[in-house]
C-alpha cells in the first residue's frame, strides 16, 4: 500500500521496518498509510493529529492516507484524512478564487 500512496502522492516511501510515523514522503506532503478492515473515529483522529504534528515539523501538509481492507476481489478508494487546521493551512497555500459578480 505505501508503494501506492508514494506513487498517488508523487513521493517516496520509507522503508516498512523503520516504525516512524512517516510511510511516505513528497516535496510538499508527510502521509502515514493504514490499510486496514476497520478503524475507528478515535483512531483516526489521533493518527491524523500526530501526522498533523509531523507535517508542522517538516514545514510539509500531514495527511492520513486509508484504504479498507474489503477482501479479496473488492476494491475501495482511498481516503485523505487531515485535521481542519491542516486542511485551512493548505488552503491558504492555493490561490483564492474570488466569486462571480
Amino acid at each position: 500500500m505505501e508503494l501506492e500512496a508514494a506513487s498517488i502522492l508523487h513521493g517516496s516511501r520509507y522503508p516498512a521496518n523503520t516504525g516512524g510515523q512517516v510511510d511516505v514522503e513528497s516535496a510538499t506532503i508527510v502521509a502515514q498509510v493504514k490499510n486496514v478492515k476497520m478503524f475507528s473515529l478515535p483512531r483516526i483522529e489521533r493518527e491524523a493529529e500526530a501526522i498533523g504534528r509531523v507535517g508542522n515539523a517538516k514545514n510539509k501538509t500531514g495527511i492520513l492516507m486509508v484504504k479498507r481492507s474489503a477482501g479479496k476481489g473488492t476494491t475501495t478508494p482511498w481516503l485523505i484524512v487531515m485535521t481542519a487546521s491542516t486542511f485551512r493551512e493548505l488552503l491558504g497555500a492555493l490561490p483564492t478564487e474570488t466569486p462571480d459578480a
